[in-house]
């Protein structure tokens, strides 16, 4: 007998995460080596394998063990520091065979564990209720700029925000938190950011002062980009991509290769499938009354359309450059199966239909 939940599958979620799939496959393999490409093909894969089984398993089992999650994943981010720092960060953590970054799985612990801690709370309007959500995304954040990986780091606060919001939060709270984030900027900016990340932000405001070294990568993305144009070079035919000008090409700045060998028309196509991906994601959260499940779709739908976000600003150089993949397309493995796993969450809501025990919607407070 054919599962219920069978019928209720978002294909327009599998269809349009499939479809992203493809594409960074085909360009995957004008980009990339032919080992990296095969490597490429394998993470898929196993992916696909994590989503099916994301979707299938009751989200309120994981719900359940979101503190274990949680737990396990800052053990990893306390580990990953005791290691010898690869390209400058502390980020990875090498197996044989492979390396898993701590950073990726608490991305996804985290968004379950904020689910799980405000599913059942009534006091997160109140300033002494957003000390906990808090301080459970910010721990983990710091560990994450102490790697140091800004690009990861700059995701989950505005993650955080919209869960927290959507779990009743106030408008007017969560506006002076942002404000106190502003005013941290010069302290960041003293204290904390490296020499090299005070260079690229340098570089992203005067390219020209720094052409030679921390700007190089972003102009040749805007090179790529603009040699394009409506229709691109064709696969394989670019010239930042063929003559290996453009760094980083098959990771963070793919999205300059499928721009340049793809043009506008399949660089907008990209554009609108994560588009229709994340919207499709904040369906499913509107669709779910039950408070756990909402929270979840909110935080996976919000994570991916930041990361894409963030990426495609810094390709453009509409942001200073930072390290963070394209979701589905850019090449890693820990990325790969961690967006698989949240689209698999996502599906799971949608597809779960569970009895609500408690509040079947969060109380707006904006109004208070």
């Amino acid at each position: 007998m054919v599962d219920s939940r069978f019928f209720r599958i978002d294909w327009i979620i599998i269809l349009t995460t499939f479809a992203l799939v493809g594409i960074g496959l085909v360009y995957q393999y004008s980009a990339a080596s032919s080992d990296i490409f095969a490597k490429q093909i394998s993470w898929v894969v196993i992916g696909i394998l994590a989503m099916a089984t994301a979707a299938f398993i009751d989200y309120r089992f994981l719900l359940r063990h979101a503190y274990s999650f949680y737990a396990f994943a800052m053990v990893l981010l306390v580990v990953v520091l005791q290691l010898p720092a690869v390209r400058g960060a502390q980020s990875w953590i090498r197996l044989p065979g492979f390396n898993i970054q701590p950073t990726e799985f608490m991305k996804l612990a985290l968004i379950l564990t904020l689910a799980r801690y405000l599913m059942l709370r009534e006091n997160q309007h109140t300033i002494r209720g957003l000390i906990m959500p808090f301080a459970l995304a910010l721990t983990p954040t710091a560990l994450i700029l102490k790697q140091p990986d800004l690009g990861s780091a700059i995701l989950i606060p505005p993650t955080l925000l919209a869960v927290v919001y959507a779990s009743s939060a106030r408008l007017r709270h969560l506006i002076g938190v942002c404000l106190m984030g502003v005013a941290s900027v010069v302290p960041m900016w003293m204290f904390v950011m490296k020499g090299y990340q005070k260079r690229r932000v340098l570089a992203f405001l005067d390219p020209d002062l720094y052409e030679a070294r921390e700007a190089y990568q972003l102009i040749m993305s805007l090179i790529a980009i603009g040699s394009g144009r409506i229709f691109g070079a064709g696969l394989g035919k670019g010239t930042q991509t063929s003559l290996d000008l453009l760094p980083d090409k098959h990771t963070d700045f793919i999205f300059g290769v499928i721009a340049e060998e793809g043009g506008f028309v399949v660089a907008s196509i990209v554009l609108m499938l994560f588009l229709l991906l994340v919207c499709e994601g904040y369906r499913v959260a509107v669709r779910t009354r039950e408070p756990g499940g909402r929270l979840i779709a909110i935080g996976c739908a919000t994570l991916m359309g930041v990361q894409v976000a963030v990426n495609i600003g810094v390709v453009t150089a509409m942001l200073p450059t930072t390290g963070i993949t394209l979701p589905l397309i850019s090449y890693g493995g820990s990325s790969m199966v961690v967006t698989f796993v949240l689209i698999g969450l996502l599906l799971n809501v949608g597809m779960h239909k569970p009895m609500v025990l408690g509040r079947e919607a969060f109380e707006r407070h904006d109004d208070e």
